[in-house]
């Protein structure tokens, strides 16, 4: 890309035809002040990490709707609840419609941000959440709880589809993982002020500070350029180098990144894009079953379930702490946790991190099904009153550091563009079918098997997440897409390296 004296600039894309840009009198006075080019790419970096924080407010959406239930269970199912008295199963269902809502707004997600765009598909996820938290304020019954549920879901699946891709999609290789971490970080940040807001306000306050928490991010939204890749698919390349100069600055190969989205898309023309294209090859064959897998584990180590009951844990487990406060206690290891991950993602790799969850998820609910034990048999266990807290803010902690985040930021990474759709809603809808099993069954499993059994079932899910970590999960950290195929393609070396970027 060359720069001149006028507006104009003239940039080559993957068939060497030019095609012109105009930049605004504001662009071109901050690019002639930019002197020093380390500088000038700091700045950019400062914004991708600005615009991806505006889009992921989606995900703080759907983490407030998540813990919704944890701190309102205690009080629907109270003395002043304004319900009639809750059996088993209509609480089961109030924490598992939201995880049905979500596979039917994660499927057609994907194919309607090809169709108007990511930002735009992006703020109208604002709908159904706005629709859920309206239904809660205005309504009494458990059907329009029921209802409140589904819908809100619908919006959480949407933005767990759309905003990992556009996050990818604005990235630049060497941040791409800490931008990735922005979602799991909002969506933890959105379960933890459910438990704040949920322990200290009452229902109707309550309700109306997670709409609340619509406004800020609907504004932002406005404020997000839209995904250069899709700009150059919609053969709007004019506006897609416009958005890169914002993105990455005048002085970076901008003509090489378009030419770069022109092959992409250039691929997706001759590729249907659907099921048959993502396990017609090798590397698509593996990626599936990376993607697939990540997703089962992420799920079975029982996550959810912990988020859902917390505080019913924490009563039946005759804590000496607070069961709210304890909660709050939970909710704040993960977000903490996932800040870390954030900034150490593209220096440590994705695979080692995931394994050391693995291993320590093991461990922690391994001691917390132990405890359960010793107390369902009879055992004074008021001595150990602080270790059910200890034991799940651990394993929050390090599902945080592996599998909280890196799930998502490995699948947004090892899709090629003409199967990334289709690979998103197929890891989504996994993802949300879990949920809805786990969060279904968990009353159940406590009923039947005891509390201690399902535990140490959750801790069997997650010892074998570290072995398949270790021998299926490829490397990403720092590859680019090409790169990250290739790797796919050949067979498992039996040695693993990982190296450690210096600091």
């Amino acid at each position: 890309m060359t720069i001149g004296t006028t507006s104009t600039v003239r940039v080559n894309d993957a068939t060497s035809k030019p095609f012109l840009i105009t930049l605004s009198d504001k662009e071109k006075q901050h690019v002639s002040q930019v002197s020093n080019k380390n500088v000038f790419s700091k700045g950019r970096k400062r914004f991708q990490f600005l615009v991806t924080l505006c889009a992921a407010l989606g995900g703080m959406q759907a983490g407030i709707t998540l813990g919704w239930t944890s701190p309102i269970l205690p009080f629907l199912t109270s003395a002043e609840s304004f319900l009639p008295e809750l059996c088993e199963d209509q609480i089961s269902w109030i924490t598992s419609l939201l995880a049905v809502g979500a596979i039917v707004g994660a499927v057609p997600a994907g194919k309607i941000a090809d169709r108007i765009g990511r930002k735009l598909a992006i703020v109208l996820t604002a709908v159904p959440f706005a629709t859920c938290w309206l239904t809660l304020l205005t309504t009494r019954s458990i059907t329009s709880i029921y209802a409140a549920r589904f819908v809100g879901g619908i919006g959480a699946g949407a933005v767990c589809v759309l905003v990992p891709v556009y996050a990818g999609e604005i990235a630049q290789a060497s941040i791409r993982g800490a931008l990735g971490a922005f979602f799991p970080l909002l969506f933890s940040s959105g379960i933890m002020f459910s438990y704040v807001a949920g322990a200290y306000c009452s229902y109707v306050v309550f309700n109306i500070a997670c709409c609340a928490i619509l406004v800020p991010f609907v504004l932002s939204v406005f404020f997000m350029p839209e995904s250069p890749m899709w700009l150059v698919q919609k053969d709007r390349k004019d506006q897609a180098a416009k958005v890169l100069v914002t993105l990455r600055g005048a002085r970076y190969d901008i003509a090489g990144e378009i030419a770069v989205f022109q092959d992409d898309i250039d691929r997706m023309a001759n590729a249907s894009g659907g099921f048959k294209d993502l396990i017609g090859t090798r590397a698509g064959r593996r990626a599936a079953v990376t993607c697939v897998g990540l997703m089962f584990f992420q799920q079975l180590c029982g996550v959810d379930a912990v988020l859902f009951y917390t505080v019913n844990i924490f009563q039946a487990a005759n804590s000496t702490i607070d069961p709210f406060l304890a909660t709050i206690v939970i909710g704040l290891t993960e977000v903490v946790m996932t800040i870390f991950v954030a900034s150490v993602i593209d220096r440590f790799g994705r695979k080692p991190l995931l394994i050391i969850s693995g291993t320590l998820m093991t461990v922690c609910l391994s001691v917390l099904g132990y405890y359960f034990k010793l107390k369902d048999g009879g055992s004074d266990v008021s001595t150990f009153g602080w270790l059910p807290l200890t034991s799940l803010a651990l394993f929050n902690i390090v599902f945080s550091i592996g599998y909280g985040s890196v799930p998502f930021t490995v699948i947004s990474e090892i899709f090629p563009p003409e199967t990334k759709g289709v690979a998103s809603s197929m890891s989504i809808v996994v993802h949300w079918s879990l949920v809805f099993a786990v969060t279904k069954l968990f009353p159940t499993m406590e009923d039947r098997m005891g509390q201690a059994a399902t535990f140490w079932t959750f801790s069997c899910f997650t010892a074998a997440s570290a072995i398949f970590a270790y021998f299926i999960v490829p490397e990403t950290k720092g590859k680019t897409l090409q790169e990250i195929q290739n790797k796919l393609k050949r067979r498992q070396r039996s040695k693993m390296d990982y190296q450690v970027e210096p600091v």
